[in-house]
């Protein structure tokens, strides 16, 4: 095949990267959130699969929704014993607020 007839295809300079959206430009927005809040994701699918293999046999006796109660759970106690470390460590305020605050 002549190189001539080979197809011509953009430079790297001339693609550009897609521009994310904003809420204004997006009028689906609302709709696509509510649609996510209702539907699993496969990040959230993930997460119960690998949170029952972690439970093992006991984790087969569970529902889905009761695995999301547990992963909610163990969530919960850790941003909350993280936040009681960051006080002690940073003089009653989290890390969280020590960035915000420079």
């Amino acid at each position: 095949m002549n190189p001539a007839e080979l197809p011509q295809f953009a430079s790297l300079e001339t693609v550009t990267t897609p521009v994310k959206q904003t809420a204004e430009q997006n009028p689906r927005a609302p709709l696509e959130k509510a649609i996510n809040s209702i539907f699993l994701d496969q990040t959230e699918e993930n997460k119960i699969i690998k949170t029952r293999k972690h439970l093992g046999e006991i984790g087969k006796a569970f529902s889905d929704e009761q695995i999301e109660c547990v992963i909610t759970n163990f969530q919960f106690l850790i941003d909350t014993w993280m936040d009681e470390f960051e006080k002690d460590i940073f003089n009653g305020i989290t890390l969280r607020e020590v960035i915000n605050k420079g």
